[in-house]
C-alpha cells in the first residue's frame, strides 16, 4: 500500500512537528490553566523534601545488561526510501526502533502496519501523536488510540501516550489536559491488557511539569516514564543549564522523580534526542541561527556524549535518537536526492558495533 499523508495546515512537514504558534494563537491563561499551574507549584512545594532527599543520595546503578537493547532510533515511513530505510536499519544494527502514528492519518494505518511487519526482528515503540482535538474531543482520542491498538497490539507491545506534551501547539495547554488523555488511554487497558503505556512525555527540561504528571491522584498508570531530554539546542551534554544541570545531573534529577512518582513503575526512557545542524533551514525544528545549532561533526560527538554518559548512570534503560532520515538532525540529508550519511550516522554505528 503506497503511503500518502495528508497532514493539517498546522503541521510542519520540514521539521515533522506542528509550526509555531503565532501570539495571536496563544491566548492568556485561563481559570483551568491557573488552577493547574498552581497545582503544579504546591506538587513541588509538597514533596521538595523527599526528591531532595532522593536526589542528594542516588548513586549511579548498574547499566543495562544488554548495550543493544540501550541504543534506539526513530524511523518514518517514506515509500521513496523504504528499501534504503530498511538497509540503513540493517547496516547500523539497531534493534531498537520508533515509530510515530498520528492521531490524524489513520486513514494509513494498513501502511504503517506494513511498515513495521518490514522491520521484523526488531522491537518496535509505537508513539502516538496527540493533536487539538484528543483534548477537546476525547472520544475522538479514545476512539483513535483504540484503533491503533487494535491495529498493532498483536506485534507492538509498547505505545508512548503522547508526544511534547508541554507544548501547546501539540494541542495540550497545561499538564492537566494531559492526564486527561492518560485517563483515557488507561480506561482502554482492559481491552487490551498486554500493552504497556509510556509517558509523560515531556519535552527539554522542564522538571515541576515532569513531577506533576507523575506524581497525583489521577487514574492512570505508566510502565515506564518517557522523557524528551534536549540538552539544549546547541550545546554540549557537558554544558550547565542553570549553573547546576549538566546531562548527568539532569537524569539524576528525573530518575529522582521517577522514584517518587505514584502513577508509574521506576523505568526512565529517553524516546527524543537530537541537535538541530548548521544552515539546513527549513529542516531544523528552531530558527537554524548559528547560536542555535551545531555543524556535523559537533552532532556526531555529542550523540556520542549522550549515550556513554547516560548509559554509565545505570538510570536509562533505553535512548532514541530522532531521527534516521531528516536534513536537519537526523542522521541522514536525502534534499539532493541522494541519500548523504552525517557523521553522527557513523557515530550511532560504531557504538553499536563497539559497544558502550
Amino acid at each position: 500500500m503506497r503511503m500518502e499523508r495528508h497532514d493539517p495546515p498546522w503541521w510542519d512537514s520540514y521539521s515533522d512537528q506542528p509550526r509555531r504558534l503565532s501570539a495571536g494563537e496563544k491566548p492568556g491563561p485561563g481559570g483551568a490553566e491557573i488552577r493547574e499551574y498552581l497545582t503544579v507549584g504546591a506538587t513541588a512545594l509538597a514533596l521538595f523534601p523527599a526528591l531532595s532527599w532522593r536526589y542528594l543520595t542516588l548513586k549511579p546503578m548498574p547499566p543495562p545488561e544488554d548495550p543493544l537493547r540501550f541504543i534506539g532510533l526513530s524511523v518514518s515511513p517514506d515509500p521513496t526510501y523504504e528499501n534504503a530505510i530498511l538497509e540503513m536499519v540493517e547496516d547500523l544494527g539497531v534493534q531498537e526502533l520508533l515509530v510515530r502514528i498520528p492521531v490524524w492519518d489513520l486513514g494509513n494505518l494498513e501502511a504503517y502496519s506494513q511498515f513495521i511487519d518490514k522491520l521484523k526482528g526488531r522491537n518496535v515503540l509505537v508513539n502516538v501523536l496527540q493533536d487539538k482535538n484528543s483534548v477537546e474531543k476525547p472520544w475522538i482520542w479514545f476512539d483513535s488510540l483504540r484503533t491503533i491498538l487494535q491495529a498493532f497490539s498483536d506485534r507492538v507491545e509498547y505505545f508512548q501516550i503522547g508526544n511534547a506534551i508541554n507544548r501547546r501547539k501539540w494541542g495540550c495547554a497545561h499538564s492537566g489536559e494531559y492526564l486527561d488523555l492518560l485517563e483515557t488511554a488507561n480506561n482502554l487497558r482492559l481491552l487490551f491488557p498486554d500493552v504497556k503505556f509510556l509517558g509523560s512525555s515531556v519535552i527539554d527540561f522542564e522538571p515541576l511539569i515532569t513531577l506533576r504528571t507523575l506524581w497525583n491522584r489521577r487514574l492512570y498508570s505508566l510502565d515506564a516514564v518517557s522523557s524528551l531530554l534536549y540538552v539544549n539546542r546547541r550545546g554540549s551534554p557537558l554544558s550547565r543549564q542553570y549553573g547546576i544541570f549538566d546531562l548527568y545531573n539532569k537524569l539524576r534529577l528525573i530518575y529522582s522523580m521517577v522514584q517518587t512518582g505514584n502513577r508509574n513503575a521506576r523505568r526512565l526512557w529517553i524516546t527524543e534526542v537530537n541537535w538541530p545542524l548548521l544552515d539546513t533551514k527549513p529542516y531544523t525544528p528552531n530558527s537554524g541561527h548559528p547560536s542555535r545549532t551545531v555543524d556535523e561533526d559537533t552532532q556526531a560527538e555529542y550523540l556520542e556524549r549522550y549515550f556513554r554518559i547516560a548509559y554509565e548512570t545505570g538510570w536509562v534503560e533505553r535512548i532514541y535518537w530522532w531521527q534516521l532520515i531528516n536534513p536537519g538532525y537526523g542522521l541522514v540529508d536525502h534534499r539532493s536526492g541522494k541519500l548523504r550519511k552525517h557523521p553522527s550516522y557513523f557515530a550511532l554505528k560504531s557504538l553499536i558495533d563497539r559497544g558502550l
